[in-house]
């Protein structure tokens, strides 16, 4: 009999945290975030949606260099991808909890994606950071203050101010001086400038004219250049017939019993000339009526 009484008891006690289990799980969704770092967040802690109370921590792992959170969110509560979940400092002890700002906008997460979360700096980690400021600060100041007692120790850094105020004073009296001579030039440059505009606007016609010559000229050397170009062809080409023996002056170039029998002949005809001035009558008869 005792022992019906603690099996029923058992029974009972399994069922209510069945029970229990399975509304919690259909009042609830896990959303799964990954953080940089956990930075004392552990399991059962606050999760927060617009500073309301909606959700723990339900489980903490690392993988690789990062810390994946199951979040245990209100069903009601649609993890957009427009929303910001952060883990964030509360209280002067440091406390920790998963903040989250939830945004209607963009759309939900499913439920095998990852949701990148933020990790917000604390207050003790900004006052670490804050110390070694303030220790660079410190190194700044100690340095400056030996540069200043190297320079006012042998008197540089004053006499560098009375050497830069007296050539300021040089350099002011050296303008005040010269005012009359720098505004002559001044002036000079001016009258130097219309004097060049009143040319230029006087003689533009001539400068278009002179200017239209030259393009003339340009463009018959242009031509000229041309033309000389193909006399060059032409004189090349019959430079290399003659070379070739091409043509009556080619083959006079190249023939030399051509030109043998030429000169023989030539030297015939002047032999032939001569004798008919010596001898008229041996080859011409006259003869009157």
């Amino acid at each position: 009999m005792g022992i019906t009484v603690l099996v029923a008891l058992a029974i009972l006690i399994l069922g209510v945290a069945w029970l229990k289990d399975y509304s919690a799980q259909r009042a609830t969704r896990v959303y799964r975030v990954s953080f940089p770092q956990g930075g004392g967040l552990s399991p059962s802690d606050e999760v927060q949606v617009n500073g309301m109370r909606k959700g723990e921590v339900k489980g903490m792992r690392l993988v690789g260099d990062h810390v994946e959170v199951d979040l245990l969110l209100a069903r009601e509560i649609p993890l957009t991808t427009e929303s910001r979940v952060a883990i964030r400092n509360v209280g002067i002890m440091g406390e920790r909890l998963v903040a989250v700002e939830l945004s209607t906008k963009g759309r939900e997460y499913r439920s095998d994606e990852i949701v990148p979360g933020v990790y917000e700096p604390g207050l003790g980690e900004m006052m670490g950071s804050l110390g070694g400021t303030v220790d660079a600060v410190l190194l700044l100041s100690v340095q400056l203050s030996k540069v200043a007692q190297s320079l006012s120790g042998d008197g540089q850094l004053s006499n560098t101010i009375q050497n830069f105020n007296r050539t300021s004073e040089e350099l002011r009296l050296a303008v005040s001086e010269n005012r009359a001579v720098l505004k002559a030039t001044i002036g000079n440059f001016a009258a130097a400038s219309n004097t060049a505009k009143h040319l230029t606007a006087d003689r533009e016609g001539e400068l278009r004219a002179t200017l239209d010559h030259f393009s003339s000229a340009a463009a018959k050397l242009d031509n000229l250049s041309g033309r000389l170009d193909s006399l060059s062809t032409v004189l090349k080409r019959l430079s290399t017939r003659v070379d070739d023996g091409q043509g009556t002056l080619g083959k006079l170039v190249q023939d030399d019993k051509l030109y043998d029998d030429l000169s023989a002949s030539v030297q015939s005809l002047k032999s032939l000339i001569e004798e008919i001035k010596k001898n008229p009558k041996k080859y011409f008869k006259v003869s009157v009526f």
